[in-house]
């Protein structure tokens, strides 16, 4: 509104000058005119040559404010042109970065709702198994409760074989739906990398000095094994963890398809145990807020063999890690404006010919350098867009869980490994040794 009011103000002030010129210019004319009627003797005096230096002041006086109006209309349209083009500009910039900042919100809430959905399926799994188990022991016990872990694994193994009340096709059932939900997580994982957008934002959370990693902690902690220590960010890492986690399928797979009814070993029973165990870690443990669906969702992920066998334990859920530390790099609303910035930055270095950023300069801090060096226009327009950036929210399972495990993992880096019992693995079916106990 303010801007129409300026314009119209303007063209009021342009026609009120040309019409006072040409007001100026008649009265002049007139006054020439006047005199020369009232001297009788004038038209002798003035001879060619007076005439025509007078037309001449006569032209300049009216042509001067013609020429001044021309010059000021030329102006004038070429301000316009060059704020219609600047201001076009701007839209276009606003529009493609909006794009990019829908298309973010879109792919990081599919993986995000992937996430979620393969803790959901493993919550079923869990909830499945525990009630039967439940069912069974509350005419006897008040609470689940075992003489030792071969007496847990035989009974749950009897239970399993047995097929109670259903139980082990209804466990299958739901393991086909776990391992669905792991190929669309690791799609939608695919199908969010395609974009660019999403690869800048990824990796500038992943190389902000804040951020940290609990695969890499474990692994550098020597409490697993596998290349994600090794990975220079978190790109590398996720690479990693997906080969890991495709390859584990794969081998899930082949075993199922040889597996006969003759198995001494239920293939479920890796699983059932790990949900028993995490059930008495939880019930020793009732003031920590965490869920077994996320534990056991990363085991049915990924596990890696420990460096060194530790109570009889030789296998780590470095799949739960994986899964909170994709939903921690999520990236934050001051990712996605430095992202953009460094985006911005390129294109104007290739297509309008500015400096480029200097060369050495970390993902993050060249980032930074880029925004700083935005205008207050673009570095406003990036602030608006990256407010709407609010992923904390997401899978607050799996969040509240990680909140758990930092703190464990703090604790074993200087009181062992005595506080992550919950994430080692006492049985893992992908190992024959492990196998013949149960011959």
């Amino acid at each position: 509104m303010s801007t129409t009011k300026r314009k119209n103000q303007e063209f009021r002030n342009f026609t009120s000058g040309i019409v006072y010129s040409l007001c100026i210019a008649f009265v002049l004319f007139l006054v020439t005119l006047l005199t020369l009627k009232m001297a009788p003797e004038m038209p002798d005096l003035l001879t060619f040559t007076r005439w025509s230096g007078i037309s001449d002041a006569i032209n300049l006086v009216i042509g001067l404010p013609i020429a001044f109006a021309g010059a000021y209309v030329a102006i004038s349209i070429a301000s316009r042109t060059q704020d219609l083009s600047e201001k076009q500009q701007s839209q276009q910039d606003h529009q493609y970065y909006e794009q990019l900042h829908e298309q973010l919100i879109d792919n990081y809430f599919e993986v995000s709702r992937a996430a979620d959905r393969l803790v959901s399926a493993a919550n079923r799994f869990e909830e499945a198994f525990q009630g039967r188990l439940r069912h069974e022991t509350s005419s006897r016990f008040a609470v689940i409760n075992f003489v030792d872990e071969d007496h847990r694994r035989r009974y749950i193994q009897d239970m399993l074989e047995q097929n109670r009340d259903g139980i082990s096709d209804k466990l299958g059932v739901l393991h086909q739906e776990v391992r669905g939900s792991i190929h669309q997580l690791l799609e939608t994982i695919d199908l969010a990398f395609k974009h660019a957008s999403v690869n800048e934002t990824w990796e500038l959370a992943s190389s902000d000095p804040s951020y940290s990693s609990l695969l890499t902690e474990a692994c550098q902690m020597q409490l697993c094994s596998g290349a994600f220590s090794e990975a220079a960010n978190g790109r590398d890492w996720l690479l990693e963890a997906k080969n890991e986690i495709l390859e584990r399928l794969d081998l899930h797979q082949i075993q199922d398809a040889i597996a006969t009814e003759h198995d001494s070993v239920h293939p479920l029973l890796p699983y059932c145990l790990y949900v028993s165990e995490l059930q008495d870690y939880k019930r020793r443990n009732a003031g920590e807020d965490w869920y077994i669906e996320v534990l056991l969702a990363g085991y049915f992920l990924m596990t890696h063999a420990s460096p060194e066998v530790r109570d009889g334990r030789s296998f780590f859920n470095s799949g739960a890690l994986f899964l909170m530390d994709l939903i921690h790099t999520l990236p934050s609303s001051e990712h996605v404006r430095l992202a953009f910035s460094r985006r911005y930055a390129d294109t104007e270095a290739v297509f309008s010919g500015a400096a480029p950023l200097p060369e050495g300069l970390g993902s993050y801090v060249a980032a930074v350098t880029a925004f700083k060096r935005l205008s207050a226009n673009s570095q406003h327009l990036f602030l608006m867009l990256s407010r709407n950036i609010q992923f904390g929210h997401y899978s607050p399972r799996i969040r509240k869980t990680r909140r758990v495990l930092e703190k464990l993992l703090a604790q074993s880096g200087e009181e062992g490994t005595a506080g992550l019992s919950l994430l080692q693995i006492r049985y893992e079916r992908l190992q024959q040794s492990d196998t013949e106990k149960f011959d």
